[in-house]
């Protein structure tokens, strides 16, 4: 795509070419998320296409080729008062940007949803969902380590900080972005004895490579062994995850390019292995995927190591009162 003055508003026409050719059967509206909707949409980016239906038909998501640029399209029933009910789940409307509306009802609806998020109860429920989400997180890490998995329970650990960073980025910082996420997590340190991980290993654009490959090995195997998991799992995610690399890659953030892919090696894991701890999970894969897996970023976690996550997570959790 060439470079534009407005690359957001490029996408939002995109986005309406592809509804009038491809329409939604029972459309409510349409809005993008994701650097689109925050309106930071550059020529890296891909469409996050959200599609609300009436109706309680289950939600899908596929990824969609349309005029050489990848949609991401989500289509799901229309929310009711859910939103009201776990705002934090719902975060992301936040930066929704409309597409269409045809009979202006999601705008007023988002409005108040919105003012709602903003509001002391909105954020006082926000704040105590996201807690307990931490939380939880922490007590899956001892629960896994109790079980003699520490793998498991350094990632769980590792979630579980993450939270209390995108906790940081939501009333501190009003974004959702992961480039803001990752800048707390270099301001703050990974808190884990392991600083510097990700600027140690991911050196020169060969580094960024190797574990480029190694992922999308990662996909492959799991799509042959799984069926039903087509978006996770789907070969196009090589292709956006190679292209958010690239925009790091020239901006020379080689570290942050580590951490997207260790990011996305988590989401593969949890497409499939909800049920599982990460070590048995690993013990399905041939060896010489899950020994190569571990360099991403997984780390083994003791009792100590879980308590500094926990006091780590409780300490900005504490700053955001």
């Amino acid at each position: 795509m060439e470079e534009r003055k407005d690359v957001t508003d490029f996408f939002v026409s995109l986005a309406r070419e592809f509804l009038d050719e491809w329409p939604v059967a029972n459309m409510v509206c349409a809005y993008a998320g994701g650097s689109v909707g925050r309106g930071e949409a550059d020529t890296y980016s891909d469409l996050d296409l959200h599609i609300f239906v009436e109706g309680e038909d289950d939600p899908s998501c596929e990824n969609r080729l349309f005029k050489g640029h990848m949609i991401q399209l989500q289509v799901q029933s229309a929310p009711t008062d859910e939103v009201y009910e776990n705002p934090w789940a719902w975060r992301y409307l936040k930066e929704a940007k409309i597409i269409l509306d045809p009979e202006d009802r999601f705008i007023s609806w988002m409005n108040d949803i919105c003012a709602y998020m903003d509001s002391p109860a909105g954020k006082a429920k926000m704040f105590a969902q996201a807690k307990a989400e931490v939380e939880s997180f922490h007590e899956e890490a001892q629960a896994a380590l109790m079980e003699g998995f520490p793998y498991s329970a350094y990632l769980a650990s590792w979630a579980g900080w993450i939270g209390a960073l995108q906790m940081s980025a939501f009333f501190h910082g009003h974004s959702l972005s992961d480039a803001q996420l990752y800048q707390l997590l270099q301001k703050e340190g990974r808190s884990d004895g392991m600083d510097g991980f990700f600027l140690e290993t991911y050196r020169s654009n060969q580094d960024v490579q190797d574990a480029l490959m190694l992922l999308a090995d990662y996909r492959t195997y799991l799509r042959s062994i799984n069926k039903g998991i087509e978006f996770a799992l789907a070969a196009e995610n090589d292709w956006l995850v190679k292209r958010k690399v690239q925009r790091l890659q020239e901006r020379n953030q080689l570290d942050m390019a580590g951490f997207l892919i260790f990011s996305e090696a988590i989401w593969l894991y949890h497409s499939v292995g909800l049920d599982e701890w990460l070590e048995n999970h690993w013990a399905d894969l041939p060896a010489k995927l899950s020994l190569s897996l571990q360099k991403l970023g997984f780390f083994q976690a003791d009792g100590q190591l879980l308590a500094h996550l926990c006091h780590a997570s409780a300490e900005i959790i504490a700053e955001i009162g």
